[in-house]
């Protein structure tokens, strides 16, 4: 590495720096729970600076030059980015009180060498996180955006559901994710789909916990259990070549699910569902 590039390293952006400049008060009005989810989302990439109403404007325009020369370097972004972004959660998650929010998130205490730990649910598979690490029960490796989703729920603090199910477009702030839901998760899963929803029931199985649900005008409806306190429900529509409609599909959340979850992260979810899915497809007889 030469000399330039480790000084940029050295000097480089961090969650904690833009974190400073926020409010900390934990609105919500930039679609993340907390101001710690919205910084570590800006650092890594994949949540837009203007999204806090409240910075000061000279600070955050300065703050956007130096990030954005970070990020053509390639500093800040991918697999280095997602170290610093679980090098950052991983000091928060240490102040919190396992033992007094383990019941609200739907987890139980363990004891793990040296170390408190939580135990939760995620796609009906138990996963172990601590201030240390996140992996599944057994040992197994989970990938670094994963792990980031483990830390924001804990860290964010689950709710209760409100018992209102919602599109994407009815939260706030989400009109960037909006078209990315639909490509990466919607349309793919319509076209997987289309024609022969009679695979859905077994495939729905095989990716975890889920319930088929009945809702009127819908072909298929099923509702997931991605973390213990977040549930999606997906419903299908299928092609009618003679009307000429084509194959449809809709996430649906609940109301308060910005409470449990920042808005890149419930992307991400959703793009996991959407790729067991998939994945569980392809094994279909």
């Amino acid at each position: 590495m030469d000399d330039e590039r480790r000084k940029k390293l050295a000097n480089r952006l961090t969650p904690i720096q833009l974190y400073q400049l926020t409010p900390k008060t934990n609105c919500g009005e930039c679609g993340h729970p907390t101001c710690l989810a919205y910084a570590t989302q800006v650092i890594v990439g994949h949540s837009d600076m203007d999204a806090c109403p409240y910075l000061d404007p000279e600070q955050k325009e300065a703050f956007r030059a130096r990030l954005e020369d970070q990020h053509a370097d390639g500093i800040g972004v991918k697999r280095e980015g997602f170290d610093k972004a679980l090098e950052f959660l991983r000091s928060e998650v240490r102040k919190w009180d396992f033992p007094g929010i383990a019941g609200s998130l739907g987890a139980v205490l363990v004891d793990e060498p040296g170390e408190a730990a939580l135990r939760f649910s995620y796609f009906g598979r138990p996963v172990i996180l601590s201030a240390e690490d996140v992996t599944g029960f057994s040992g197994e490796p989970l990938n670094p955006w994963e792990k980031i989703l483990l830390y924001n729920y804990v860290i964010g603090g689950a709710a209760e559901p409100a018992g209102r199910w919602v599109g994407m477009e009815s939260l706030p702030n989400s009109i960037s994710k909006i078209k990315s839901l639909n490509a990466h998760c919607e349309a793919p899963l319509a076209r997987a789909f289309a024609g022969r929803l009679e695979l859905l029931p077994e495939t729905t199985r095989c990716v975890g916990p889920a319930l088929e649900i009945s809702e009127q005008g819908v072909d298929f409806g099923a509702q997931f259990q991605i973390l213990p306190k977040l549930s999606f429900r997906v419903l299908w529509w299928d092609e009618d070549t003679e009307e000429g409609f084509p194959p449809r599909v809709k996430f649906l959340f609940d109301a308060s699910v910005l409470k449990v979850l920042d808005l890149e992260s419930l992307l991400f979810a959703c793009e996991q569902l959407t790729d067991r899915l998939l994945d569980c497809l392809k094994k279909a007889p």
